[in-house]
């Protein structure tokens, strides 16, 4: 039998709301975090999505991600991740876009 992964394509495309921050894996995968928000509606508050884009072997795209600034229009495709996380004894979900590559569309007003 043949097995199929399913999960949720997203595209994101928005402002960085949140510097990006680099760290690395115990096994040395650069790995880049952000925030993203969209322009907010006229009848509703701007969505506010983290993503990540994990480095791999030969490629710097978590590298070069963290040179991107507060401010930034970006447009990121990637895959919707979820995990369940406990804080204090309080069970939730957290979400976020595991980036296949991040596009730079406008720098942001310094």
């Amino acid at each position: 039998m043949r097995q199929t992964e399913t999960g949720v394509r997203a595209q994101v495309f928005g402002r960085i709301s949140k510097a990006p921050q680099l760290a690395r894996t115990a096994q040395g995968v650069a790995v880049c975090r952000f925030v993203v928000a969209s322009e907010p509606g006229p009848a509703s508050n701007a969505v506010v999505k983290p993503i990540f884009v994990i480095g791999e072997r030969g490629k710097k795209s978590a590298v070069q991600c963290a040179r991107l600034r507060i401010g930034d229009l970006v447009l990121v495709p990637g895959a919707e991740r979820q995990r369940v996380r406990s804080r204090r004894g309080m069970r939730f979900t957290e979400s976020a876009i595991e980036a296949e590559d991040v596009h730079l569309k406008a720098r942001g007003a310094d």
